[in-house]
């Protein structure tokens, strides 16, 4: 359940290439009162979710961090959700950070924190080291930075890009005669699937009116996904590690890693090298019950752990600036 006593703003901001990404936002408290720079969130999703993911999280967090006032922007990124698509079709980690530079800016937030999810926690820490001096929080769920992938094995990665590409343009479009059939279907999409009655959040964004021609030529109305569809195969290019160590290390803030013991396995193996990485700032490992999208799942224990992190570092010289 969503608690309904806050009610988001849609957003809009056009970037200077002519897109423009919408986003949900959240406000808490007087609107005459300054909000302080460590109750400023940008919320980034995960891949092929939306805004819609931080439904459950965002109104509990408003209320716990209360009642001093708080604000949480939570973005459909590009190819996402309501968001344009790229024409260039060029999805990479840091064209993400360069769109959210954008809407910075157009908040006017010169300082704030970032929330990240699965690819929007990649995205988090490459943005949180390039701009170190202006996120004063990094709160990552189920992730703790990009995947990476050996500069060798980069050959092998584009040629199958671009075999993937050729497929996609006779490849037909899903089509989901109702929103609870796509329910499903999301819930059942690969190794980090999600249970239908959460994965209904991202339904009201990521879904569009579609058309469906049966063999006897009856045209049936239903449903299929707003998002870009290149992105439903591999990127042409991956981070390598060396590239995911440089910006971490840049990272000047404190970092909060919520990793679900469901969640990506991976990540055991990741979070004890690169803690060590981030050797300019306190970071903070928390481990719980649940699957990869626990933040939707669980959202008042996920709440709960990220408000007693944030009150904590209030203490910190760095997150009152």
């Amino acid at each position: 359940m969503v608690d309904t006593s806050y009610t988001p703003e849609e957003r809009f901001f056009p970037l200077r290439n002519g897109m423009v990404l919408r986003a949900r936002h959240w406000k808490s408290g007087p609107s005459d009162v300054p909000v302080r720079d460590c109750r400023r969130f940008l919320a980034f999703h995960g891949f092929l979710d939306n805004a819609g993911s931080f439904d459950p999280l965002s109104p509990l967090l408003l209320k716990q961090l209360g009642p001093e006032p708080v604000e949480i922007v939570a973005l459909d990124l590009a190819g996402h959700g309501q968001s344009s698509h790229r024409t260039t079709e060029d999805y990479a980690l840091w064209r993400y950070v360069e769109d959210i530079d954008q809407v910075a800016e157009q908040l006017g937030w010169q300082r704030h924190a970032v929330l990240g999810h699965s690819m929007g926690g990649a995205v988090a820490t490459l943005y949180s080291g390039l701009y170190e001096s202006r996120v004063t929080l990094c709160i990552l769920l189920d992730n703790f930075g990009p995947f990476t992938r050996s500069v060798e094995d980069q050959p092998q990665h584009l040629l199958e890009h671009i075999q993937d590409k050729k497929k996609l343009v006779t490849k037909r479009l899903p089509f989901h005669p109702t929103i609870e059939s796509a329910c499903t279907a999301r819930s059942q999409g690969g190794a980090n699937g999600i249970q239908p009655e959460y994965a209904r959040f991202l339904m009201d964004r990521g879904l569009k009116p579609a058309e469906k021609t049966m063999e006897d030529g009856t045209v049936v109305q239903g449903w299929t996904w707003t998002t870009d569809r290149i992105l439903t195969i591999r990127s042409a290019q991956s981070m390598s590690e060396e590239y995911s160590r440089a910006f971490m290390r840049r990272i000047c803030c404190p970092v909060l890693g919520v990793l679900a013991e469901g969640g990506l396995l991976q990540l055991t193996e990741m979070v004890n090298e690169r803690t060590g990485w981030i050797d300019k700032a306190k970071t903070t490992i928390k481990g719980v019950p649940g699957s990869h999208s626990v933040h939707m799942e669980d959202a008042p224990r996920i709440s709960e752990l990220i408000s007693s992190w944030v009150l904590e570092q209030d203490i910190a010289l760095s997150a009152k600036l």
